[in-house]
């Protein structure tokens, strides 16, 4: 039986926090110790590479994943993320996504890079090969790079530049958080998402009614069949209401019941 391990720092895996980061204490000190010695060009060096360390993040969750180093310690991957990373799986594919779209930009010789995951994703779905084993991440990457300076790079930008249809894209809008919950009851109540009921208030039309009316029934021209068939219900109701009982009048469904049974007749006489 597999024995299921928990995130606590008995763990050896969880260190407490005053030991797992540590080491950024002790970087800190080693830094601003070496002031005014520091060598800015291998400091630039450094912070360069660092904007990378989501590929090295996604290069080792991979190999865990790839290889199931997991099933040392853990039932599955996403189980490893939960318990091992204290990261939802979804958010470490991701990463291993991030991670490989940068990967084949550094083996297709380019110098400047995505600097995070979020600049990394718009490009994933270019990194889809063909039949004759070419992708289109490179082209659009450059399409990128032509457009924007470096620095001025974002994964707004990019996703903009390269988003086939500019109409249907999501656009982000910021409204306050009360007013937010209001649209939400709003959106509720009409049996709506918010994104519907927003382009409804925007086009001007109204929240649709929870039971639409049913349509009025149309003229049905009364033929010698159809007036007996209503005759004997006229007959059959007076003879209730001679009886003593009440009677209703019949309703809407009551009478397409018996418009049906005439139209049958009807159909009936025709085929004759």
């Amino acid at each position: 039986m597999m024995e299921i391990t928990t995130a606590d720092f008995n763990d050896i895996y969880w260190e407490p926090p005053e030991t797992e980061f540590q080491p950024l204490l002790d970087f800190e000190s080693e830094i601003l110790r070496d002031i005014p010695h520091n060598d800015v060009a291998l400091l630039t060096q450094r912070i360069k590479r660092s904007f990378l360390d989501y590929v090295r993040q996604g290069i080792m969750m991979d190999a865990v994943r790839r290889y199931r180093l997991y099933k040392q310690q853990y039932r599955d991957f996403a189980e490893y993320c939960k318990l091992g990373l204290g990261r939802s799986h979804f958010y470490c594919q991701r990463i291993i996504q991030a991670a490989k779209v940068c990967l084949e930009l550094i083996k297709a010789k380019f110098k400047i890079l995505p600097t995070s995951v979020a600049q990394a994703l718009p490009l994933l779905k270019f990194t889809k090969v063909d039949e004759y084993g070419e992708s289109q991440l490179g082209d659009k990457w450059q399409t990128v790079l032509d457009g924007f300076q470096p620095e001025l790079i974002t994964a707004a930008k990019i996703a903009e530049t390269l988003d086939e249809n500019p109409e249907d894209r999501a656009k982000q809008v910021r409204i306050g958080g009360k007013a937010y919950q209001l649209l939400q009851q709003k959106a509720a109540a009409a049996g709506m998402a918010v994104s519907k009921y927003l382009e409804m208030l925007i086009g001007g039309t109204e929240p649709p009614d929870d039971e639409p009316d049913e349509p009025d029934d149309e003229p049905v021209e009364l033929t010698t069949e159809k007036e007996e068939i209503c005759d004997r219900a006229e007959a059959f109701a007076k003879a209730k209401s001679a009886k003593g009982f009440a009677i209703e009048m019949p309703s809407k469904c009551h009478q397409k019941a018996i418009n049906l049974s005439a139209n049958r007749s009807d159909k009936v006489s025709d085929s004759s």
